[in-house]
């Protein structure tokens, strides 16, 4: 399979000097030149607009610059080496190539900086964009745990999107599509410790589940950004749909260690589910 990598962060000398004499017009500044030049391709699969996926302008010219550096001695012939084994663990459905964009993130996001090590990403329909802020603290070991996240994605939405189909849409299944991407990236990844897939107390776990989790695992109207990603009001954690995810195929794969990574990706969530005999 063919790894298609666009060093973003490497082309936007026009951004920066278009930006330094009109701030103001930020925005489509950055479509101009971060974002057009790159976006057929990288959404070239989608059959649907994804443009909220679209990575996000920084105004703050002179830290881009400074992430801009600091990303160009980034070793991409090892990055890409890592990829390689990535998907040599879990062959696609198809040969066709994957773009992969990576492109500076902005610093003022915290939760990424601080939370998540400086770097995530988002499936296109099969091609991959990778968001990094090179001022976080060991972001560089966390870029192919990243990939390896989406990249399972990548699998995973090619057979229940085109191969197979029938996916349900149902909460379960939202919840397990990232259990199971984050349990592949950890198995190469071992000594990484996701913080949004270990950061609720045992008795803080038994409560969300029992009041909100537990009731709505068949819904298909539900509000993803709410429960995926934790909600304060109603105290419900941060990322806490990525972690009962996670606790649920962890729970799954000690019952059916036997059951590889290609052959969960073929089982509906709901099997998997009753299958984990979460919560234990």
């Amino acid at each position: 399979m063919e790894l298609d990598i666009i060093k973003v962060y490497e082309n936007l000398d026009g951004y920066i000097s278009e930006m330094e004499n009109d701030p103001q017009n930020y925005e489509s500044l950055w479509d101009k030149y971060a974002i057009k030049p790159y976006w057929n391709r990288i959404s070239h699969w989608a059959p649907v607009d994804m443009s909220d996926r679209k990575p996000k302008p920084i105004k703050d010219i002179s830290k881009l610059k400074n992430q801009i550096e600091l990303m160009k001695k980034i070793n991409i012939d090892e990055i890409k080496s890592k990829f390689m084994k990535v998907v040599n663990a879990l062959p696609n459905y198809d040969d066709d190539p994957i773009t992969i964009a990576i492109y500076p993130l902005d610093d003022e996001n915290s939760v990424v900086k601080y939370r998540q090590n400086g770097v995530c990403g988002v499936s296109v329909f099969g091609n991959i964009i990778i968001n990094i802020n090179p001022f976080a603290e060991d972001y560089l070991e966390w870029i192919s745990y990243v990939f390896a996240h989406e990249y399972h994605h990548t699998v995973w939405g090619n057979y229940w999107h085109v191969i197979h189909g029938g996916r349900t849409g149902s909460f379960i299944e939202a919840m397990l599509i990232d259990g199971q991407a984050d349990a592949f990236a950890k198995s190469l990844n071992p000594t990484l410790n996701p913080l949004w897939i270990s950061q609720i107390s045992k008795e803080q776990e038994s409560e969300v589940w029992n009041k909100y989790y537990s009731k709505m695992l068949n819904d298909r109207d539900f509000d993803y950004v709410k429960y995926m990603f934790g909600d304060d009001k109603v105290e419900i954690p941060w990322c806490a749909g990525y972690y009962f995810g996670h606790k649920i195929i962890d729970c799954f794969k000690k019952h059916y260690p036997q059951i590889s990574v290609k052959h969960m990706i073929e089982m509906s969530s709901e099997e998997i589910f009753a299958m984990s005999g979460y919560p234990l």
